[in-house]
């Protein structure tokens, strides 16, 4: 059996006969070397462990200055990472049990102690304790992960992130300090946070910030090594930092992700702790994992700019937009005023019924640019505020003093597009000036009925109705020469691609009807 050597067993017993007996058991076994103490009194073993260098305590529980679980607690609290083994009487193996709960690694019966089970013991009581050291480290190791990478997930400011990680490597895995730093062009350091020695973070930062680099930062943005383990040997020469990582390792890691370097991350380890091969693979996993997350942060940045860009030009172009179509309308109530000033000049009456209903139509489309204008939408025109709103300059146009019209509007607030509405407008224009004109002769009252709707399709029903005189016998719009009505069937049936039916019946109704497409929020 190959022992282990070079122990320094620290015995805490105040029987001078059971002192002698375990040391000399110590001594017995081939090939050991251990190098024993002793220490009669609890205060005595106290001021010994607190100078260090014990790899593991045999502990009697019966002291002169403490007794009971107390005192294993008391040594435990002492030298927390320190293997204890207990000595106990035949009366306190309960005692005992009690306290390898409270973290002792094994007790040895006194009675029943010899050299070879002495040795065995000690020996798997280190084996234990190196093992839940193990398991402690690899717990904090997965909490410092886990808690970076929560904040990845979690926090989307930049500076708040890099904060929050020195923080969590600070108080998850156990560093005196940790620094990070964010680079804005591969050498400038935009920002740099910290934690741990409060007055040393402050002034580490900065003298970074200010371009005031210790060398070994220096050396880390030059090389191309991801990893640079700075010793407690190290010589720092005239490094404004030196005093505060003095006898202390440190490691710098490259936070780098896509071929980016984003920045650096730092850490300074605690006297007794050095780098193996699995921090350095921790330290590599949350550099990464940090440079992803400010890598993420960069591109949605950039979407936002981009959403941001495209924002500010559709608001550019909703202006320019609103502008045309408000230029539009004064253009066109200008030529309307002009048709208007000429039709009053005009002597004849075909001429100024030509004019009045050129005036008609012009004003149609300058309410439809109008409509444009004013409107949060400048995309399409809500129909039944459109109709009212011709209707009521129809019955300005064309006063029909003597018969009392009754007007009935039934239009669903469908919005069209503009080049729906258009030709929609200048239909019902010439139709209701039709009727305006010639339906209602001689009539003490009459009726007028606009319906308009649309399906959840997209087809569309318009019928323009009165209960006039009607049509003249023999009447076919196909063969029709006048003007207005050769306008409405070009309309209905080229430009909207529908069906036009004309009834001459009780009066006269126009049905048209046509297909299109749906306005998204309608």
């Amino acid at each position: 059996m190959k022992i282990m050597t070079g122990l320094k067993v620290l015995l805490i017993e105040d029987n001078p006969g059971d002192a002698r007996l375990i040391q000399e058991m110590l001594s017995e076994v081939d090939g050991s070397m251990f190098e024993p103490e002793s220490a009669d009194c609890l205060s005595t073993g106290l001021e010994r462990l607190a100078a260090g260098d014990i790899d593991v305590v045999l502990l009697d529980l019966g002291l002169p200055d403490s007794s009971g679980l107390d005192t294993f607690i008391t040594v435990h609290a002492q030298a927390p990472d320190v293997p204890i083994m207990m000595f106990t009487g035949l009366d306190d193996a309960e005692l005992a049990i009690k306290a390898v709960q409270e973290g002792a690694q094994d007790y040895l019966p006194k009675n029943k102690l010899d050299s070879e089970l002495l040795v065995r013991t000690i020996r798997y009581a280190i084996e234990r304790k190196k093992t839940e050291t193990h398991i402690k480290h690899l717990n904090s190791v997965l909490k410092a992960i886990r808690g970076v990478n929560q904040l990845i997930v979690m926090e989307k400011d930049r500076d708040t992130l890099l904060q929050k990680v020195c923080n969590t490597l600070t108080e998850a895995r156990g560093y005196d300090a940790a620094w990070l730093g964010f680079l804005s062009n591969g050498e400038t350091f935009a920002t740099v946070k910290g934690s741990g020695f409060s007055d040393d973070v402050a002034r580490f930062c900065e003298h970074v910030l200010g371009g005031d680099h210790p060398p070994c930062i220096k050396n880390a943005l030059a090389q191309n090594d991801s990893f640079v383990v700075l010793d407690k040997t190290r010589e720092c020469g005239d490094c404004f930092f030196k005093d505060a990582d003095v006898g202390k390792e440190a490691a710098i890691i490259r936070v780098e992700h896509a071929g980016k370097l984003f920045g650096l991350l730092a850490v300074l380890l605690a006297p007794d702790v050095t780098i193996d091969e699995e921090e350095k693979g921790i330290l590599e996993e949350v550099a990464g994992d940090i440079a992803f997350g400010l890598y993420d942060m960069e591109v949605e940045e950039a979407r936002k700019r981009a959403e941001d860009q495209i924002e500010a030009s559709l608001k550019e172009k909703e202006v320019l937009l609103r502008e045309i179509h408000h230029r539009v309308k004064n253009n066109l109530q200008v030529v309307s005023s002009l048709l208007n000033m000429q039709a009053r000049a005009a002597k004849d009456k075909d001429t100024i019924d030509i004019l009045s209903e050129s005036r008609n139509m012009i004003n149609t489309m300058a309410l439809i640019h109008s409509q444009l204008y004013e409107s949060g939408n400048l995309s399409a025109i809500n129909m039944k505020g459109f109709v009212d709103n011709m209707l009521r300059q129809l019955v300005q146009s064309y006063p029909v003093q003597d018969t009392k019209i009754t007007q009935i509007v039934q239009v669903d607030g469908y919005p069209f597009p503009i080049s729906v509405a258009v030709p929609v407008g200048l239909i019902v224009n010439e139709l209701l000036s039709n009727a305006f004109k010639h339906a209602f002769v001689n009539r003490k009252e009459g009726k007028i009925e606009v319906s308009f709707g649309a399906s959840e399709e997209g087809g569309v029903s318009l019928a323009i109705s009165d209960d006039g005189v009607g049509l003249p016998k023999g009447f076919d719009i196909n063969k029709s020469k006048t003007l207005g009505l050769r306008l409405v069937k070009i309309l209905a049936e080229d430009q909207l691609q529908g069906k036009l039916e004309v009834i001459s019946k009780e009066g006269t109704t126009f049905n048209i009807e046509f297909e299109t497409e749906k306005i998204e929020g309608s």
